[in-house]
């Protein structure tokens, strides 16, 4: 067997799951705002639990009501809550999978009231919260046990205690967070005494043998918190108390590295969970950037954990353990790390959360891939990510797909956005998106530039162009006199000269393009009009891109107006102030993309209908495009 450790059986305590899976607590903004549980959120997890999970772990349910985290988010706080929590226990039992409820209390992270051990403000700009009293704790206490017990009622398997992240909990057991002097202060047993007495407590009163987990940062990622050695020393009280998993993450999520970016290496939790392993005997899973079956398998054969958390790739494709337990692993839409849709402003009462590779992500009760009523003949121009999105996803409902690149390849933009630093995973998603249209039978015709002489002559019931961008070239004095280059050229392997080069343009595509620069010894700075750089991606990408360009010498020259244009460098305005950057051997354009799109008008009145998608219908970005594409390929 090609896995014969991921899909084996293992037991957590007395719970038998069928195989070593287990799906990670993720936040997926689907509760009903009263934190009732809706019929999405069931979908959402019900998806998972037929893709093979052995465990389904839910995101986090308050157990308290200031302890809430965000406005869509489960409630654990009062019986009322159980009859909807049992609905979605049972829907998961009965898709092949157990199912564990994780009880947390938002403590400084509250979006009700910032609560802590301790009167030290999350982060700057952050409130000082209110420091709870010594009976407040009890009651706390109280409280995630009275949740645990509501779970039980429910149905679920087991029970969770989040203690990592930043939450309530952490806040205890962090050195970090937790100044006090009375019982649940002071040494490591006393920081750790709230999180024990509340499983000791899970186990008086459900049973002995009803499994309880602890969700722990291996490493906190903060200047005084916790590290492995002190998670491990925290484990082993966690497991005298009775817990039965210890649930290895890390970070404190908006401070450390708690959601991963695509540069931060994949499985950067494992030595913390064989640390943890090591000095426990209670089973022990990790998660972090564990993407691809093929690793997971090697961290069980290593003995380093004895389950393995899948997170976001679970955003990305709720089949990944069936796909890869069935061989189909070039089937795996693949996580690519970009935070883009997952994390961040999306869900939490604003656009749903849900992931740029895989748009059906979070929206399984309004977006499914059901059979076409009427069976149509549709042309596809364009193999970039939106053009093969609408290309699988319709053909997939039973059209008849044709699909026309004028280049050798598939790709488009996504070849380019593949080629800088980290960004290596975008070419996985390309073969994704490839290998989907070759398995629903899309018809693919490369070096064919489709024109309307030949989209007609198919005689299309609909016409889908996503014939992409091109690069914009600004008008600035000088710019027609000297030669420059696009990102796009550099990123693709255009020649340079010299050692330095200079990138006007510092959105993504231009600080990529400054990072790429960086990274092969070039000495590159970039010049943007705005305040900073990056300022549309994630903030820990962003932030792992700037540290990137620090250890690089990359230079940022922000605020900053370019008003003209030499071969050596630019004139540019900052602050009513003109400056000058010279002694450049490359000039690099990086503003981003328009629109192309020569066919719709041609096309208009002659085809039954016409859809434009992606760039060439609007210059935004892969979120939009993909998600309009998936749409598309649904509805047509």
């Amino acid at each position: 067997m090609k896995y014969k450790y991921l899909f084996t059986p293992a037991k957590i305590g007395s719970l038998e799951l069928k195989n070593r899976c287990i799906m990670a607590p993720m936040s997926a903004a689907l509760a009903n705002p009263d934190g009732t549980v809706s019929d999405e959120l069931i979908a959402y997890f019900v998806a998972r639990a037929k893709g093979g999970m052995g465990l389904i772990m839910t995101e986090y349910a308050f157990v308290q009501p200031n302890g809430r985290s965000s406005d869509h988010q489960i409630s654990v706080a009062e019986d009322s809550m159980i009859p909807g929590l049992a609905r979605l226990a049972e829907a998961v039992h009965e898709n092949g999978a157990k199912i564990c409820l994780q009880l947390q209390h938002g403590g400084r992270r509250s979006c009700v009231e910032s609560t802590a051990p301790s009167p030290i403000p999350f982060d700057k700009g952050h409130p000082t919260p209110r420091v709870l009293t010594t009976a407040e704790v009890y009651k706390l206490v109280d409280d995630f046990v009275a949740g645990a017990v509501r779970a039980k009622k429910a149905g679920y398997d087991m029970v969770e205690v989040h203690c990592a992240h930043g939450y309530l909990l952490n806040d205890f057991v962090s050195p970090r967070a937790n100044r006090r002097v009375d019982e649940f202060g002071g040494s490591m047993e006393g920081r750790a005494r709230a999180a024990v007495m509340i499983i000791r407590g899970i186990k008086e009163a459900c049973g002995a043998d009803y499994p309880v987990s602890v969700r722990l940062s291996g490493e906190e990622l903060v200047t005084d918190g916790n590290r492995k050695r002190d998670a491990a020393a925290m484990a082993q009280l966690f497991e005298e108390a009775g817990a039965d998993l210890i649930n290895v993450s890390c970070g404190v999520n908006g401070v450390g590295y708690g959601i991963a970016p695509a540069a931060k290496e994949t499985g950067h939790n494992v030595e913390a969970a064989e640390e943890i392993h090591r000095v426990v005997d209670c089973a022990v899973s990790v998660a972090g950037r564990i993407n691809e079956p093929e690793y997971a398998e090697a961290i069980l054969r290593a003995g380093k954990a004895e389950f393995v958390s899948f997170g976001r790739a679970l955003f990305a494709d709720p089949e990944f353990a069936n796909k890869a337990m069935e061989g189909r692993e070039e089937e795996i839409c693949p996580c690519v790390g970009c935070l883009q849709r997952c994390y961040g402003s999306y869900g939490h009462g604003g656009v749903y959360r849900s992931c740029m590779v895989n748009p059906f992500a979070m929206r399984e009760t309004t977006m499914k891939l059901e059979p076409a009523e009427v069976k149509k003949k549709i042309v596809v121009v364009g193999a970039g990510p939106a053009g093969m999105e609408a290309a699988w996803t319709a053909a997939a409902r039973g059209h008849a797909v044709t699909l026309y690149e004028k280049e050798a390849s598939v790709g488009g933009q996504f070849q380019i956005a593949a080629m800088p630093p980290h960004k290596q995973l975008l070419a996985r998603a390309i073969t994704y998106y490839y290998r989907m249209c070759q398995k629903y039978g899309v018809e693919m015709h490369f070096n064919t530039e489709a024109d309307k002489a030949l989209i007609l002559a198919q005689k299309p019931d609909a016409v889908i162009l996503a014939t992409g961008g091109t690069p914009i070239r600004p008008r600035i004095p000088g710019m027609e006199e000297v030669q420059t280059l696009y990102g796009s050229e550099v990123l693709m392997g255009a020649p340079l000269k010299g050692d330095r080069c200079l990138v006007i343009g510092g959105g993504s595509q231009g600080a990529e393009t400054a990072d790429y620069l960086g990274q092969l010894g070039y000495e590159a700075a970039v010049v943007e009009m705005r305040d900073g750089i990056a300022l549309d991606d994630a903030e820990a990408t962003r932030r792992m891109l700037l540290e990137r360009f620090a250890q690089n010498h990359v230079q940022c020259y922000t605020g900053a107006t370019v008003k003209h244009v030499y071969a050596d460098g630019v004139d540019y305005e900052k602050d009513g102030e003109i400056k000058s950057l010279r002694g450049y051997d490359n000039i690099i354009i990086s503003i981003g993309v328009r629109s192309f799109n020569p066919l719709e008008e041609q096309l208009k009145g002659e085809a039954a209908q016409v859809i434009t998608i992606g760039d060439a219908s609007e210059a935004k970005n892969a979120v939009n495009a993909l998600y309009v594409a998936a749409v598309t390929g649904t509805t047509i």
